[in-house]
This record gives C-alpha cells, structure tokens and sequence, in this order.
C-alpha cells in the first residue's frame, strides 16, 4: 500500500451548480380530486438544497423510513401503497402526520407536498418508551434510518444497548433534541434518544432571510427585532440598545434545546404544517422553533443516501452528513451557544452529492470549508481523488479516510488534533472497488 497525498497551495476550482428537479406538487397544494387548494412555499427545501438531490434519486420502495411517532392516516394519498403499521401509535394532534410527510409524503402526485425521500417506504410504531425497544422493533422490521421525534428525560443502559444493536444492523436514528428553551437550561438539559451515543441528535435553525432586515418587524411598544434569520439558532432576535444598526443578540427564549450532544440543525420555523391541512383545513406555515419537525428532513436526507447508494455503511452516514453541513460558526449573534448546535446546517444536496461522488470510480470528490474540534470522522472513497481544502480538525477531533487513488491536501487543510485524540489517518487501498452500483434516478427502472 503506498499512501500517495499531494499538496496545493493555488486556488481550488468548485464545480458548476448542479441540476434540479422539481415534483408537480411543489409549488401548488392540490386536494385529493386534483383541485389546487392554495400556492405553497417550500422555500426551505430549496435551502437545503433538496431539488438538486431529486435530481439523483428521489427514493426507493426498498428503503424504508421507520417513524416512532403519531399515527399515519395509510389511506391519504401521500401514504397509501407504502406504509406499514407495526404498532398503532395516537393521534397525538397529527404529530407523525406532519413528521411522516416531512420525511416521506409521496411526491410527484398532484397532491400534498413531496416529503425529502418521496419515493421511500414508510414503516411506523408507537413512540416514548425510554428503553426504545420499539426502535428495535422498527430496525427489525427493515427500517434502514428511524426518526424519533420525541423525548424523555430518562436514561436507560437498555436504550444505549438498543442503538448499539441497531447501529451493527445498519440502521441509523435521528432523534429531535428538545424544545426547552436556552433560557431556562444553558445548554445542560439532555433528552433521549437524542443523547445517546450514535444517535444523531437534531435541533433547530433559521433559514429565511439573509439580510436580518429582511426580517424586521417591532413589538406592540415599538422596540424592533428581526426573525427567521439564516443561520440564527433561535427565532427572533434583538438589537443592542434597540438600535438597528447596533449588533444583534439571539434571544435565548427563542434557542430550541442545544446541547453538547446535537449533532445538525435544520428548519423548522416556516415549514408547511400538514397535521392542520389535513386535520383543520387550514394552510399555515410554522412559526415555533420545535426540533420535531427540523428531525424528518435528516431521516429524509439518509433515506436519499441510501436510496442511491444501497450498501452506504451506517457508521459514515453521520461523518457525511456532518462534513457536508453548513458551518454557521462566523454568525456573531451563534457565538454564545457555539459548541452547543453541533456541525451546522444539514445540507441535503450536498450531502447526496457526495455519496455519489464517493462511489463513483470517475468523480472528484471535494470535501472543504469545515472546522472540527470533535466527533470522529470515518469516510471511504472510491473516486478518482479526494481533494481537501479549507478544512480543519483540532480539539478531540479525529479523521480516518480511505482513498481509492489519491488524497490532495489544498489550501486552508489543517490537520493539528489533540494527543488524546483518534489522530489523522489518511490511506490508499489501490484494489478498493465499489461494493454496489449506485442507483441514481435516471438508471433505476424498478423505481
């Protein structure tokens, strides 16, 4: 084995914005006689980047969602002819309605909206036992990534045994964090399943506007503040002295539970609320910074990685979903709370891409602008070249990367992690090939 890394010191050249693909029930919301019901705004799909990743896959009846959640209504049109029912959960206000469609809502049939990995199946259970043998359950039954969308405060060595076991199954849990406010816990309060160990916890983010005037507006006594502001990890904020050219404080009111173990972040305030379309007839967007919803759109996210490629191991999808996040480091108003949201923003599209890129023996694949101080970082790569650049591991943080051919090291790649920590390993193993084809959308007649 030789290990063959070169070094660049000029400028990296970035691909060319990748091709979308958009479902016919993405900018209209239509009943189930066909009727357009209302415009709809999925603008937070369009952040994530979710076309772009449409346009590899869309899903596969074969890959299969497990949701520990509310009850799913099997005869809507968004669920029926892909979900199966293990254990009938409760209503619980259409919560694992609007968690389900998030997730999995059929797309590309003129009704509802498509949910992130539209072409999945979905298998469901009850939720809330701290010991998580329904998760077991759903792992079981087939379930390739199970969402949970719930907490508890109760630790239990079962619950840990029952991630563990999953995890050696191939099966990867995404977990919402929890919605106590920063205000009342300072980043100390922890919830389960999300602080499990391997267990991909969950919280919330903004993703609206990128200019916070954007999003201005003043309280009933006149003091100004702005909301849904991209990369803020709370809701609203205010500025210093109420002068808005003064710099902005995120009120900690308004910071969905964060802690040491959140893993990503992704929207939830302005997201479609399907339990109140299909409970109450009503179209309205969220306006509350709850991780249940922010949850799906990662379990969503895997369910894409594993449609495309089926034999993705579990133990890389965290490091790929982490390492394609969108660092939200630099925003001054995050600083109080860094450590505490994890890698960043989930990126869909991004994170998609590089699965394909990963597996596939002509592509380059390119992995930047990301700082790690924690978490250790598994990845394989059977492409032509990995190309690193603007990418720093320091702290606790650890790197083992396997390379079919060559690893570049471009400007801005710092390698300097701790003495106690798993150390940098970069390989080459020149006879490592693909294990599986991938299954992109344009190629998958059983689709």
């Amino acid at each position: 084995m030789v290990l063959l890394v070169y070094v660049l010191s000029g400028p990296c050249a970035w691909a060319q914005e990748s091709p979308r693909y958009l479902p016919n029930d993405f900018l209209v919301l239509k009943n189930k006689a066909g009727d357009t019901v209302a415009p709809i705004d999925l603008a937070y799909l369009e952040f994530l980047g979710v076309p772009e990743a449409w346009h590899e896959t869309t899903g596969h009846r074969q890959v299969i969602i497990g949701l520990s959640d509310g009850a799913i209504d099997t005869t809507l049109l968004d669920f029926s002819g892909k979900t199966k029912i293990l254990q009938k959960a409760p209503l619980a206000s259409g919560h694992g309605l609007s968690v389900g469609s998030i997730a999995a809502a059929q797309g590309d049939n003129n009704f509802g909206i498509p949910g992130v990995c539209y072409d999945c199946s979905l298998l469901t259970t009850v939720f809330g036992n701290p010991n998580m043998e329904m998760l077991l359950e759903l792992g079981l039954n087939g379930a390739k990534v199970i969402n949970a969308s719930w907490v508890t405060s109760q630790k239990t060595a079962r619950a840990q045994e029952v991630i563990d076991t999953l995890m050696a199954m191939g099966t990867v849990v995404v977990a919402g964090a929890g919605n106590q406010s920063w205000k009342k816990n300072k980043g100390q309060k922890y919830y389960y399943p999300a602080s499990l160990d391997k267990v991909i916890s969950v919280s919330s983010v903004m993703f609206l506007h990128q200019n916070p005037l954007e999003g201005l507006d003043y309280e009933a006594d006149g003091r100004p503040f702005v909301e849904n502001v991209m990369g803020f990890v709370g809701r609203t904020a205010g500025f210093d002295g109420y002068d808005t050219s003064r710099p902005l404080r995120i009120y900690p009111e308004s910071v969905a539970t964060l802690n040491t173990e959140v893993d990503l972040l992704a929207p939830t305030v302005g997201l479609f609320r399907y339990n109140k379309w299909i409970l109450e007839d009503e179209v309205v967007m969220g306006t509350y910074q709850g991780t249940s919803s922010a949850t799906p759109l990662v379990s969503g996210t895997i369910g894409l990685m594993n449609a495309l490629c089926p034999c993705l191991p579990a133990q890389e999808i965290e490091s790929i979903l982490k390492i394609t996040a969108l660092n939200i480091d630099h925003i001054e108003a995050n600083k109080p709370y860094y450590g505490h949201y994890g890698a960043g923003i989930l990126q869909t599209g991004k994170a998609v891409s590089l699965v394909k890129n990963l597996y596939d023996i002509h592509a380059e694949v390119s992995l930047s602008e990301q700082q790690f101080d924690r978490w250790d970082f598994l990845l394989t790569s059977y492409a032509q070249s990995v190309r690193l650049s603007h990418l720093r591991f320091s702290g606790s943080s650890a790197l083992d990367l396997t390379s079919r051919t060559a690893i570049v090291l471009g400007p801005g790649t710092h390698f300097q992690p701790e003495v106690q920590s798993k150390g940098i390993h970069l390989k080459i193993n020149e006879g490592q090939w693909p294990p599986c084809a991938l299954r992109t959308k344009n190629h998958d007649a059983d689709r």
